[in-house]
């Protein structure tokens, strides 16, 4: 497979990064480079199958191989089952093999007019000449910062994001870090069986619900991986 992909510094203040073993780093680096750019069908046992953009068909063995010496297949299934947990993929088995799917590819890989080809000297200068596809990738974020994301895509209730996102931003000393939002936030969930009592995602964020005292002690056990300030720097 031709081209390549992006690798945005962002990814250095992330849980998927910052909390990965080495090997479990040269499985995802594998993963990003082993997703098709593209629509791609082919044919097997005379059935027809097709994946989109980052998506791909593979095995256990494949990625192990791959990613590169001392990676093993355990190293490889036990790297699956984190990056699925942290919503980074899916992964499930079918009848051709191993179907692995990038979550938000659109997002960290847009499409290039021809992904088979090296950028060009005046496209690796984005301050210059920046494309139009990081334009509108600069106007997203600016939108919806990705920690803010990664607490909208957890939670239940999805109702008032423009309110939400204004709770977010308007958060105040003391600055909590998002591991710990998230961690009081999945400690919560399980106690909101019945829909009708869940508050709003804003009301949530305006409150610091993610300070309640009876979730405190199961949350201060984890190291906060970074904060919200760090988070929301541009690269």
């Amino acid at each position: 497979m031709d081209g390549y992909i992006k690798l945005y510094r962002e990814l250095l203040y992330k849980p998927i990064w910052l909390k990965s073993t080495p090997q479990q780093k040269s499985v995802l680096i594998a993963i990003l480079l082993m997703a098709n750019h593209h629509q791609n069908a082919w044919e097997w046992k005379n059935e027809k199958f097709q994946v989109n953009k980052g998506q791909f068909v593979t095995s256990l063995e494949s990625i192990k191989r791959k990613a590169g010496n001392g990676i093993s297949i355990q190293n490889v299934r036990s790297s699956l089952n984190r990056f699925k947990k942290l919503q980074f993929l899916t992964n499930k088995s079918t009848k051709s093999g191993r179907l692995i799917t990038i979550i938000n590819w659109d997002r960290y890989q847009p499409n290039l007019e021809n992904p088979t080809k090296m950028p060009t000297k005046t496209q690796q200068r984005p301050n210059k000449d920046p494309t139009p596809n990081k334009k509108e990738r600069k106007k997203e974020d600016n939108i919806y910062p990705l920690p803010f994301l990664e607490f909208w895509n957890k939670y239940p209730k999805k109702v008032g994001k423009g309110a939400a996102l204004s709770a977010y931003k308007k958060i105040k000393e003391p600055r909590p870090s998002l591991q710990n939002i998230l961690l009081s936030l999945e400690a919560q969930i399980k106690n909101w069986d019945d829909k009708q009592f869940i508050p709003n995602p804003a009301t949530w964020l305006n409150q610091r619900r993610w300070e309640d005292e009876e979730y405190q002690p199961e949350i201060k056990k984890k190291i906060p991986a970074f904060t919200v300030d760090e988070e929301d720097r541009s690269t």
